[in-house]
This record gives structure tokens, sequence and C-alpha cells, in this order.
């Protein structure tokens, strides 16, 4: 029966074009994502994707290795070198690509309070950016203390773990080129990709339920010696299957297209080496991927078990096909209303967004615990899912026939 409810999902002709158009999308979007990598030559042209990388992986292992005091000093005395050539900008602009990356964090740690300035590492003497670990921890104790920020949005317990998770985070930093880690989590395609991902789906999965009543069949379906039972059971099954399959295909092709072009290289760097320098999150690429891809895969279960959920009920295709869009992307929108954004940050549209957003300092408490909003709502949503299969089951097999 499972093979059979399965057949009926990927037959359809639509979904047939369903799965052709999500292939094609994450074909471009992984061309996309690859393209961003690149390197910039002293005669002022742009390589880009693997001849990019291959470039950029001999430049930027020149640091390899700890991010010790006198790294980064020779870090800033190389970028004042630069800064002070008497060069066209082309050549300056290649030049720091070798060192870029270590000098976005002088950047990141020393800008003025709730500011960012590209050209701190400029002016920054090198004893000063020697300190800029010890600068990290200082600079959010100094923003959580703070009447209007601090302590008005976090309470002491919140504050407290903040603290704490910045002062376990191990230095100095081990550093090597990572782009490939960079260009996958860091990019606007990865969340893009999951959001149109969680669409496809919704319309692969959305008639599971609601088709016999689309082809007056229900009757015969429910008079069925196992119409009840093992049929509906065949339905839940197949509906998970789907979107396991489905997510799991593509985000694992997503990630090995780009991955084997630009580099599995990096993957045990801290994510404290690219954008997320204040991220409270100690954890390298590597379990970065992982979180955000269990974290999608969360969010994804759970929105379309409640498009399925409310296919049930509704008996439409049609409805239960406009709860992903919803559940995806309306939250987002409305987030920006600032009496809103609270209440949205616990919509399960926050998990397919993980890796854009780890350096925002979102917690939570519950009960006498302070944890990340990401593991407490993956825990939550996970828990939800699994509810929902049974609830699916159930109410399924109690539909009354007119």
């Amino acid at each position: 029966m499972l093979l059979f409810e399965l057949k009926k999902i990927f037959g359809k002709r639509k979904n047939k074009l369903t799965l052709v158009l999500l292939f094609a999308i994450v074909l471009i979007g992984s061309f996309l994502t690859i393209r961003d990598v690149r390197c910039y030559q002293e005669d002022g042209t742009v390589n880009f994707g693997f001849s990019a990388a291959s470039q950029l992986k001999k430049m930027k292992n020149e640091w390899k290795g700890e991010l010790t005091e006198d790294v980064i000093r020779q870090v800033v005395e190389e970028n004042t070198k630069n800064k002070d050539f008497a060069g066209s900008e082309e050549v300056m602009l290649a030049r720091q690509q070798s060192f870029d990356d270590i000098r976005e964090m002088i950047n990141q740690a020393l800008s003025p309070e709730g500011e960012y300035d590209y050209y701190t590492a400029d002016h920054v003497s090198q004893e000063k950016a020697a300190m800029l670990y010890e600068e990290r921890i200082a600079k959010l104790k100094r923003e959580l203390s703070d009447s209007e920020k601090g302590a008005k949005n976090y309470s002491k317990k919140e504050r407290d773990f903040l603290i704490r998770q910045y002062e376990e985070f191990k230095t100095p930093l081990y550093y090597e080129y990572a782009e490939g880690w960079k260009a996958l989590l860091d990019s606007q395609y990865l969340p893009t990709l999951m959001i149109i991902t969680i669409v496809l789906i919704g319309f692969l999965v959305s008639g599971i339920f609601s088709d016999e009543f689309q082809y007056k069949a229900e009757s015969v379906f429910f008079a069925a010696r196992l119409g009840r039972s093992k049929a509906v059971a065949a339905k839940v099954e197949a509906g998970f299957l789907t979107v396991t399959l489905v997510y799991w295909s593509v985000m694992l092709l997503f990630s090995g297209i780009v991955l084997c072009v630009i580099g599995f290289d990096g993957a045990g760097c801290m994510i404290q080496t690219g954008t997320n320098w204040e991220s409270f999150y100690n954890i390298t690429y590597l379990q970065d991927w992982l979180l955000s891809m269990f974290g999608g895969y969360i969010g994804n279960l759970f929105i379309l078990l409640f498009a399925m959920f409310v296919s049930v009920k509704s008996h439409s295709t049609a409805l239960a096909v406009t709860i992903p869009f919803v559940l995806s992307c309306a939250p987002m929108f409305l987030g920006r209303v600032s009496m809103l954004t609270n209440i949205m940050n616990f919509f399960p549209d926050m998990l397919l967004r993980i890796s854009k957003f780890l350096d925002v300092l979102l917690v939570c408490e519950v009960g006498k615990t302070v944890m990340g909003i990401y593991p407490f709502l993956i825990g939550v949503y996970l828990l939800l899912s699994i509810l929902l299969l049974p609830v699916l089951y159930f109410n399924y097999k109690k539909v009354q026939i007119k």
C-alpha cells in the first residue's frame, strides 16, 4: 500500500514537473553560489568559481594555523603595508585577500559600539588588535549592561548565559581556507532554496489526503477492508517519506555540488572566523551545517505535516498548497512589525534560516534553563511533528462519508 501511495504521488504529471523544476532550481542555486566565490587579480580582472577557489586556497592558507596575538600583529602590519602601498586600488584589493578574513575579525571586534567600520583595521594599533579576543567579551558585557539594549531586552539569566558562552569560547582560533563552507552557509541561496523546497514539496503532498474526495472515490476507499487502517497508515507514511526524501535529496545535492567545487577544507574551523564573529554558538562550520540542515528539515516536516492536516480537515488540495507558502514567507514580513517581532521569532520559518542568523543574540528562558532559540525551536517542532503523525492517522481514519 505504501508503494501504491508513493506511485500516486510521484506518478502524477504535475508532480514530475515539480521535481524537474526543483532539480533545475538546485542547479541554478549551486551555480550562483559557486559564482559568488571571487578572486580579484592585480590587473583588475576577477576570477569566479573553481579557479577563484584554487587561488584563494593558496593565498589564505599562508595564514593557516592558530591566530595567536603574534599572528594578529603580523596581519595588522601586513595590512598597513598594503594600505601604504602607492599602487592602484585593484592591486591593494588583490593583495589583501590572503588576510581579508582575519582583517574582518578585527573590524568586527574593534568597531565602535553598535556600529561597523570597514576601515577599523586600517587605523588600529598592533597591540590593540592583539586584544581582539578579550575585546569580544568586553564589548558584549558593555552592550548587555546598556540600559537601552541589554537590560531591556534580556533577563539577568540570559545575560549571564551569553557572557558565559563568550567566556567558554576557546582561543586562539584555528584558521585555514574555508570558502566552500562560507559560500554554502553564509550565502542568501541556502535559506531561499529551503523556502522554495518547502513550497514545491507542498504541491507533492497536498493531495495525499484529499485526492479521493476530489475524484469522488472516498466511499470506495473507506469501504475497503483495510481502508480505515493500513490504507490510512500508508498515506501518513507516504507523506512523511516524501518530505524526508525530497528535502534531503535537495540539500545534499546542493551542498555536495558547492563543496565539491569550492572545497571541503575548513570544516573544523569555528564559525567566528567568518561572518559570525558575534555568534554565541561555539560550533564549527561542519556543526553549523548539521544544525542548519537538521533544523531546516524539522521546519519543513512540521509545516508540511500541518499542511497535510489542513488537507485532512478541509478535503481541499488548494487550501493545503497555500499553507507552506504562508508559514514560510508571511512571518518574515510580519516580523518587521515591532510589536510582533518577538512572537515571530518562535514561528517554524526561523528554522529555515538558521545559518544566516547565527550571529544574532536570540535566546529564550525555559524554566530555569537558558538556551539559544534554535535548539529550543528544533526540540519544540520535532515534538509537534511527532505528535502530528498519529493526529493525521486518527483524524483521517475517522472521516465521515457524506
